[in-house]
């Protein structure tokens, strides 16, 4: 599935990207309120933008928590849009999950530039938003939608985690059309099925950099661990794999939801990804 958009994503990644690690430290609130200013968005729109600021999860009380249920992120489509997915018939178990996002779902996605920076993290998360917010053909107003899926490349050689896009769901049928970027470095899709293996995770713990990459590393050596045990050896094996985040930026602690995902590669013809030229 999706073999011209896994082959780009590698071939860009590899032309592309320095040998150091993705900056996995994350972005707060206030200094992501202070780039949206720094772009010259709004304080309506900034609003708009940033979630409402909910109390950290009491009961989570370690450094590590739980994922949030799905069922409970994606209750209200008012606040929070999530992408429909689909059970697979394979059987799982506990260290994995089969599903895929059904085809012709919207995505607006967007190259970080420089790569595996905070700055080039930003900047990419600037286009998207200003695209949402009228920086397209038709000047519409869209609501981003749920989940985030980064592209990412993981060296095992290195150990090191490099290359990364960016993508954000947009439920176009609210909107009745869809609208093509005005900025050349953001594309609008329409995605074939994604059929994916995924981990979910909550927070990952520790304040430095480092400690949160060996984290998700942790979390997808476990991924590969269950489906190695479960003798399943059907998904993509050249280093990419997809990082889901069902919450926007600025969510307080023990309310987060994280994936790490491979992308399922059966023997079935491969479908294309199809970019929005309105």
């Amino acid at each position: 599935m999706l073999r011209l958009l896994i082959f780009s994503v590698l071939v860009s990644i590899a032309l592309s990207s320095e040998e150091s690690e993705f900056d996995f430290s994350g972005i707060d609130s206030d200094e992501f309120e202070a780039h949206l200013r720094e772009h010259g968005f709004s304080e309506e729109k900034i609003r708009q933008i940033l979630p409402e600021q909910a109390e950290p999860n009491r009961n989570c009380t370690k450094k590590i928590c739980a994922p949030k249920p799905l069922k409970k992120i994606c209750a209200d489509p008012e606040r929070l849009d999530c992408a429909p997915r689909v059970k697979l018939n394979v059987t799982e178990s506990c260290g994995f999950k089969a599903s895929k996002f059904p085809s012709n779902l919207t995505w607006v996605r967007t190259r970080i530039h420089p790569a595996n920076t905070r700055q080039g993290f930003l900047n990419a998360h600037m286009r998207l938003h200003h695209y949402l917010h009228g920086a397209n053909k038709l000047r519409v107003t869209f609501t981003r939608g749920a989940p985030e899926i980064s592209s990412l490349l993981y060296n095992k050689t290195t150990g090191v985690i490099t290359g990364y896009d960016v993508a954000f769901y947009i439920n176009t049928e609210l909107y009745h059309i869809p609208s093509a970027p005005t900025n050349p470095d953001v594309n609008l899709e329409l995605w074939e099925e994604l059929p994916v293996y995924s981990r979910a995770f909550g927070d990952y713990g520790g304040q430095t950099n480092n400690s949160r990459s060996s984290y998700v590393k942790k979390q997808l050596k476990q991924l590969d661990q269950a489906l190695k045990k479960a003798n399943i050896t059907n998904y993509v094996h050249d280093g990419l794999f997809l990082l889901a985040v069902y919450n926007p930026l600025g969510h307080a602690h023990g309310r987060k939801r994280y994936e790490v995902m491979r992308i399922i590669d059966d023997a079935k013809p491969k479908n294309k990804t199809r970019k929005v030229d309105n």
